[in-house]
């Protein structure tokens, strides 16, 4: 019974790992995004606890599993998580929700697949677009200074101030990486933008940058919609729903360098160079070139979600759309 067999510590350990890299664990999820997904492993973990045999949890757990006289049901399915663990330990499975985005990807989750079709189709778009714009997506590596891939470029949101004209940046908190992929943390300097790692957060109170003696902090000034302009102190709200669709800054970018990852400890990141701002310049000129037939033009309807658009001004969907 799952109040006896469910083992809490050997679950949370799972999990924790699962989340930091869920794709890797579970390639079918890559059908869409879906928000807030739950691990696989603590479904698959309860479904076992409750109708696998008597054995420990922890053996029961990387055995493969026949629970085909089960009919599973999940009335709020979302993206399908408790569904595909239950599908994949051979029970019958029975999902409903209301949004049909949550039957599209469920429905496309445990539909059946050719591998070999898959492989050589996805090898053919892979091949295609990284000769198309595969260029927009390569940075240099700060530690070899080899060629590296781009994993995630990270944007902070820009506001005129009302007072002084001046633009000013966004940040709600200046930590850019906590310990948990990484050996210590990543702090994003206020005044410079240069980034430091140290082992604790503790560390942070009174420490000043060593580029341009800032002093550090992990809380920005962006908190519950009032954000004090760095150049005359004037308490701006935010959004300026008059100002329209907000301006962008790039001030990180985590990247992947294969030379460098075999003696390197946890992840790469990097403040953008010079190179890397030309690259947005070209990917900006490239995008308003070319009017993409896949970004869609449509107007951003009502609605509990999308309300929160409209405050941030945006009004059409291309507008989400940046380099």
């Amino acid at each position: 019974m799952i109040e006896r067999a469910f083992d809490v510590p050997f679950v949370a350990a799972l999990a924790q790992r699962e989340k930091q890299i869920q794709q890797s664990y579970r390639p079918v999820i890559g059908v869409h995004k879906w928000f807030a997904r739950r691990p696989g492993s603590l479904f698959r973990s309860l479904l076992l606890a409750e109708f696998a045999n008597g054995a420990s949890l922890a053996s029961n757990f990387f055995r493969s599993h026949n629970l085909n006289s089960l009919v599973v049901g999940d009335p709020f399915m979302g993206g399908g998580t408790p569904l595909l663990e239950a599908n994949r330990l051979g029970a019958h499975v029975v999902g409903t929700d209301i949004n049909p985005m949550a039957y599209w990807v469920v429905r496309q989750e445990l539909g059946k697949l050719d591998r070999v079709a898959f492989r050589a189709a996805a090898e053919q778009v892979i091949a295609a677009v990284e000769a198309d714009v595969g260029r927009f997506y390569q940075t240099t590596c700060t530690s070899c200074h080899n060629a590296a891939s781009v994993k995630y470029f990270l944007w902070v949101k820009l506001q005129h101030c009302t007072a002084c004209q001046q633009l000013f940046s966004l940040f709600s908190t200046y930590l850019l990486s906590k310990n948990e992929r990484h050996p210590t943390y990543v702090l994003v300097c206020p005044g410079c933008g240069s980034l430091h790692e140290v082992a604790s957060l503790q560390e942070v109170e009174g420490k000043s940058c060593g580029t341009c003696t800032t002093i550090l902090s992990v809380k920005g000034p962006a908190q519950r919609n009032v954000c004090p302009c760095p150049h005359c102190a004037y308490p701006n709200r935010y959004p300026d729903t008059e100002a329209g669709v907000p301006q962008h800054r790039l001030f990180a970018i985590e990247y992947h360098c294969s030379t460098c990852k075999p003696t390197h400890k946890g992840r790469f990141f990097k403040v953008p160079d010079a190179a890397d701002q030309q690259q947005v310049l070209d990917a900006t000129r490239r995008l308003a070139e070319s009017e993409p037939r896949w970004v869609p033009r449509e107007a951003v309807p009502p609605g509990d979600e999308s309300d929160r658009l409209h405050r941030w001004g945006y009004e059409y969907y291309h507008q989400l759309f940046n380099p």
